[in-house]
């Protein structure tokens, strides 16, 4: 289950010289206080997304929510909203995201990279993962690398979701017989995404 939502964080509170209580009449007795509100998930925070502040009397402790103050109290409230800022925590949900894209992207290349380096030199035990003429996802387990091609066996199974391919690629699956693909069919396949990618 993903728990999400907001939260808020006390930014700033100020006293007020001049405001004049509106339950009490006491004046200069009022704290103003910011509060920055953030979206989160799993509470790590994402990112501020507004402010908001209450007002509360020290003398008769009446106390007021953004929407119900009074005008002179707002103006003082809005004045201490512009001086204060979110703190840098508030975006640490932000930077986790970009350096896990970051990382991600970097993965990719690399496996890229390594595939590169399979299909240039076959082994014994590689697995292809391809999509079938059906749709569907399955696997090619190499049994045999001559100088310009492949012996493969073809997996008995297919499955609808490339992510769960782990779970038939299992030895029982794979036949005795097996089938050959040249080196050069095997780079075509894989740059026209038949083969989308290479397990050693």
């Amino acid at each position: 289950m993903v728990i999400y939502g907001w939260r808020s964080a006390h930014l700033r509170s100020t006293k007020s010289q001049t405001a004049t209580c509106p339950s009490c009449a006491t004046k200069g007795a009022t704290i103003i206080s910011v509060f920055s509100r953030h979206a989160h998930i799993f509470w790590i925070p994402l990112f501020p997304f507004s402010k908001t502040g209450t007002s509360q009397c020290e003398h008769c402790k009446f106390s007021m929510k953004k929407k119900e103050m009074t005008e002179e109290i707002k103006n003082e409230y809005n004045n201490l909203k512009m001086d204060v800022k979110p703190p840098i925590w508030q975006f640490a949900g932000l930077v986790l995201f970009s350096f896990l894209l970051v990382w991600i992207i970097y993965m990719g290349k690399e496996g890229k990279k390594m595939d590169q380096e399979y299909l240039a030199a076959p082994a014994i035990g590689d697995i292809y993962e391809y999509k079938t003429e059906s749709g569907a996802y399955s696997t090619l387990k190499v049994m045999q690398v001559t100088s310009d091609s492949v012996m493969v066996s073809p997996n008995d199974y297919e499955i609808k979701k490339k992510s769960r391919l782990y779970k038939i690629d299992k030895k029982e699956n794979y036949p005795d017989y097996s089938y050959g693909i040249s080196k050069g069919d095997l780079i075509k396949m894989y740059n026209q995404k038949e083969i989308f990618d290479i397990n050693r």
